[in-house]
């Protein structure tokens, strides 16, 4: 297995501070000395020597001391490929590699042995228990599957492993080795309560434990059950009794046997079904959630936690099933269509949802949809019948009857199962409760944890919030950087994100989605014209001082109406299902169907048919005011062709406009130079031409020198 030096080359003195470590003396053959230093870290501060069973000298494993930290490297004696000369290299030792101790383990043979992890803890353990032989495995805990444990077959083994999470994975794969080579028995150590992380033998020696102290924390080791590679061990350790199916199959099966169903979802996610109390869960076979529920139940039957590489393996295999020889189905979060109803999920701890029909809704118990949550998902609360939409009126700030229903508008849309979905922004003065707002329409379609939040710092924070909640409400904003503005487009009317996939180097994680988004913030928000295309755009009034509440007198009142609230909410998605499929526009606004969603739930709001279209339509209309009057490219456009059209270059074009605006407005970063020019025009084009500005950009010259010329008219003066 080794190659041991002959002779004499039992040059090192053992373990010790380096001191004591001395270059061996050249011996027969072709050996060389050791190295007095290691090149790069000088000489080490501790040495730890390995010996085969019959004494000779396998290598060492050295310790030094770096102002970064402690560095361990192995220095093992090999023989040279092409020369044949045996010589000493800093590297490991080859698999399958030696145990530190086998010369001890060789004196002693019928002394039971104590494993542990580390050189040092194991000298330590050797003072501690005489009666015992100490050993390790070298390289660390996450080695053990290269180390010779055959050493060990027919021995008596405790495993005595370092108080952490590393050290109790340490101690299961141990476990698994020495009953995989046949050991008599085994058992590990529990650490004392209280101690230090990390705490080990070495330490225990530190702080001055007696020998009885030592032996009685290992006469209380308990004996491992069902380490994992090949088989169970019997409770016994062994002796005497049959092994049982690896712990992985025992997952497996005992989460079949429990009713857990495995699918996949159409994104290509392995998820879990499991029966909970008396209902069903539907969870990621990754999740938290999940592998908790495999820990309890196994804990459960068999009276002990599963390994750490068994529950791993066992995920393994289900997450194959569920890929491969899995059902799929379409997974939801919050709101989701399924034959023709709409499904929300109350998101209480029944894992209830409401039906939706074009004949009206229910509560069911037992929903056939799976939908998922994540942990910041917090219950509806449960919806009644009897009351219009106007029960929410008193809760929210709002100018005028049109507003209002724009608002409620928004809420029915967000209910949809599928978008477009258009983006609520909300802006008013300080104390005109548009925070309060925002809470208030969440609470009534997506309540969280965190109900409200900041602008996120970039699209993957975003997509985050995205992936874990149905609605996006950021909160307080001063105004929206043009990243944010076109993300939140694509949010809003889809598009797709992507990310590197962790831990790889060519993956790429995807999301494709739409999400009902609200905006509050004292400026107006919907600056740029794509943004505002796709807004409702709400300007709340200052509260009068008499007319204000305390907070904990506003949401108890809120508490008990919001039950009939989203109750008369379901009944307009009701009526939308019912009126969909003989409902017509007119025409046809931006966010089409949006407004077709709605004016198909009028009935159920009680509103005239028609009436919706008319706000909504006299609210873009000022969202297009909003964009001219924020943009100095767009007033400027609007006065120079108040008079006269224009047709130029952009040099031109740009020279012209600066007659329109002031100099402080020409030297702002605002103010384009004339190569941007174009950029900016394509994005005012669809605003300008709504009150009746119409651009061509794309015009030639007719002479040889083909100049791009822009056109700016008004056809209706003609």
């Amino acid at each position: 297995m080794f190659k041991p030096l002959d002779g004499g080359g039992r040059g090192g003195k053992g373990t010790g501070p380096a001191g004591e470590w001395e270059p061996l003396l050249p011996v027969p053959g072709d050996a060389i000395a050791a190295p007095k230093a290691h090149p790069k870290h000088g000489r080490p501060s501790m040495v730890h020597t390995y010996r085969d069973g019959a004494g000779a000298l396998l290598g060492y494993v050295l310790r030094f001391d770096l102002p970064s930290g402690k560095v361990f490297s192995p220095l093992t004696f090999c023989e040279h490929s092409d020369t044949r000369r045996l010589e000493w290299r800093w590297k490991g030792f080859p698999a399958p590699r030696p145990l530190y101790g086998l010369d001890r383990l060789a004196a002693r043979p019928a002394a039971p042995v104590v494993v542990v992890e580390g050189e040092k803890s194991a000298d330590a353990a050797g003072v501690l228990l005489p009666d015992h032989v100490a050993l390790t495995s070298p390289n660390g805990s996450k080695a053990v599957g290269k180390a010779a444990w055959d050493a060990l077959a027919g021995r008596r083994v405790v495993i005595w492993p370092d108080a952490d999470q590393p050290g109790q994975g340490y101690a299961e794969a141990v476990g698994r080795a020495v009953a995989g080579v046949g050991a008599a028995s085994v058992a590990t150590v529990t650490p004392p309560a209280g101690v230090r992380d990390g705490w080990d033998a070495a330490d225990a020696l530190a702080d001055g434990w007696t020998l009885d102290r030592a032996a009685a924390l290992v006469e209380q080791a308990a004996p491992v059950s069902a380490p994992d590679d090949s088989g169970v061990a019997s409770a016994d350790g062994g002796r005497g009794r049959r092994r049982g199916p690896p712990q992985r199959d025992c997952l497996v099966s005992m989460a079949e046997g429990l009713g857990a169903v495995i699918w996949r979802s159409t994104d290509g996610d392995a998820f879990a079904s499991i029966p909970v109390g008396d209902h069903v869960e539907h969870w990621p076979l990754r999740s938290p959630q999940f592998k908790n529920w495999l820990a309890a139940n196994f804990y459960a039957e068999h009276g002990g936690a599963p390994g750490a590489q068994a529950a791993e393996d066992a995920l393994r295999v289900m997450e194959a099933r569920a890929l491969y020889n899995g059902a799929m189905h379409p997974v939801f979060l919050r709101v989701g269509k399924v034959d023709g109803a709409v499904w929300l999920d109350l998101g209480d701890d029944a894992w209830r949802a409401v039906r939706v029909t074009a004949h009206g809704w229910e509560v069911v118990n037992r929903p056939p949809v799976k939908f998922r949550r994540s942990k910041s998902l917090r219950a509806l609360a449960e919806p009644e019948a009897g009351e219009g939409v106007n029960e929410l009126r008193r809760f929210v700030n709002v100018r005028s009857d049109a507003d209002f229903m724009l608002l409620a508008a928004w809420l029915v849309g967000a209910l949809s199962p599928s978008g477009p979905y258009p983006i609520l922004a909300v802006n008013g003065e300080q104390g005109s409760s548009k925070s309060t707002l925002t809470k208030v329409l969440r609470r009534l379609i997506d309540p969280n944890m965190a109900p409200i939040r900041a602008a996120p710092r970039d699209d993957r924070e975003l997509i985050i919030a995205a992936v874990n909640s149905w609605a996006i409400c950021l909160d307080n904003l001063s105004g929206i950087p043009a990243w944010l503005s076109d993300a939140l487009c694509r949010l809003a009317t889809g598009g797709g994100f992507s990310a590197r996939e962790l831990f790889t180097d060519w993956g790429e994680a995807l999301w494709d989605g739409q999400r009902p988004i609200i905006l509050n913030g004292i400026p107006d928000l919907a600056a740029r014209p794509d943004l505002a295309d796709r807004c409702i755009l709400l300007t709340l009034p200052a509260i009068p001082e008499d007319q204000r509440r305390s907070e904990t007198a506003f949401w108890a009142d809120f508490d008990a109406r919001e039950p009939f609230i989203l109750g008369a909410l379901l009944d307009a998605v009701s009526s939308a299902l019912r009126h969909l499929p003989h409902t017509h526009l007119t025409a046809k606004p931006r966010l089409a169907d949006f407004a077709l969603w709605v004016t198909a739930a009028e009935q159920g709001l009680g509103w005239t048919p028609g009436e919706f279209l008319a706000a909504y339509m006299t609210n873009r209309a000022g969202a297009v005011e909003t964009t001219i009057e924020a943009d100095p490219i767009a007033g400027a456009i609007c006065a120079l062709v108040a008079d006269r059209d224009f047709q130029g270059t952009a040099t031109e074009l740009l020279a012209s406009l600066e007659t329109k605006v002031s100099e402080t407005v020409r030297k702002s970063r605002v103010w384009p130079a004339a190569n941007k020019l174009k950029d900016r025009l394509r994005r005012l084009a669809v605003p300008l031409r709504q009150i009746g500005v119409v651009m061509d950009l794309e015009l030639r010259s007719s002479d040889q020198s083909r100049t791009r010329l822009y056109s700016i008219r008004m056809p209706e003066r003609r």
